[in-house]
């Protein structure tokens, strides 16, 4: 019996196991080489984005809040965090019902022209369920506010121009900064101000975002290891950027894609409609296919600009679990 063993082993093809050394070798300076690709595009991107800004940044405090109501899904507070002296962010954040001890947090980010307000008005718009769905499905939610021109407010005489970005990001970049970069910051600060509140578990951060919101979640996740996925709707295309402009798209020697590979190994969905004539499903697929990160999910749907929480629910689900 034990002859046969040997005679079937012998009779198995192998081979000296320092044969492939070099190819071992070339292997770990391959991953060096990409590692360092990454990080050069990753300072390029603070770079560019002027990333921290120079901000005197106040010591963390919780979050200042108001009760606005309840449902059978969650309660409803307004929220504002200090950043900076004379600077703010404000944003709903919710509480799901019946949540004992702590749960994910989701920070849901709307898009141009929007607001929160407007996530949780007559079934959400293009946002469908992208704040009230993240708490159904129990997770804690910080949806802050970007600077926009709303739609909903421009009838009505808002002050704000409707050149707000263009006109703001100029202002920042003659301060060494842009209006992307301050937005990030404050984002990231809100992560310090959360961490102090009772319900979320910082542990398990994810980042969502519909259009500019899109956008933001990208570069947010792209420069903060603290966020562990993220999913970017309707926010991903091949086209050039304009020099250096964030406000067009990531600086110009960095793509979408590129950007998409700094989130990299954390679980990344770029989710995209087909019928999406803001930003055509043809160029997301072109970016979509220069990323091959580990984590990287492109995942397209039937429907236009808007936000689709079957897709994204089942990517948390899935990444957010202990």
């Amino acid at each position: 019996m034990i002859g046969s063993l040997l005679l079937l082993a012998q009779s198995l093809y192998e081979e000296d196991p320092f044969a492939t050394m070099k190819r071992r070798e070339d292997n770990w300076r391959e991953m060096q080489r990409a590692a360092q690709a990454m990080d050069a595009n990753r300072g390029l991107l603070r770079q560019r984005l002027g990333y921290p800004p120079p901000l005197a940044t106040t010591a963390p405090a919780p979050p200042k809040c108001e009760r606005m109501g309840e449902d059978r899904i969650a309660t409803y507070e307004r929220c504002t965090i200090a950043v900076a002296p004379g600077l703010e962010l404000y944003g709903l954040y919710l509480v799901p019902r019946g949540l004992k001890g702590r749960a994910p947090l989701v920070i849901s980010t709307h898009g141009g022209g929007g607001f929160p307000e407007m996530a949780l008005f007559r079934n959400g718009s293009n946002y469908r369920d992208m704040i009230r769905g993240a708490a159904r499905e129990g997770y804690v939610v910080w949806a802050p506010l970007l600077v926009q021109y709303p739609f909903g407010d421009r009838d009505r005489g808002t002050a704000i121009p409707a050149t707000v970005r263009k006109d703001l990001d100029a202002d920042f970049r003659a301060a060494g900064t842009s209006l992307m970069g301050v937005e990030v910051a404050k984002i990231v600060r809100a992560l310090d101000s959360l961490a102090l509140r009772a319900e979320p578990d910082m542990s398990r951060v994810a980042m969502i975002g519909l259009s500019y919101g899109g956008f933001t979640t990208l570069y947010t996740a792209a420069v903060e290891p603290r966020i562990r996925m993220a999913v970017a709707s309707c926010s991903f295309d091949d086209r050039e950027a304009a020099p250096g402009t964030p406000e067009s798209g990531p600086p110009r020697e960095l793509r979408w894609s590129d950007v998409a590979k700094l989130i990299a190994p954390r679980p990344l969905q770029v989710q995209s409609g087909v019928n999406d004539k803001l930003l055509p499903i043809e160029s997301a697929r072109a970016a979509a296919a220069k990323v091959g990160t580990p984590g990287f999910e492109f995942a397209e749907f039937d429907g236009g600009h808007e936000f689709n929480g079957e897709l994204c629910w089942r990517f948390l689900r899935k990444h957010l679990a202990r």
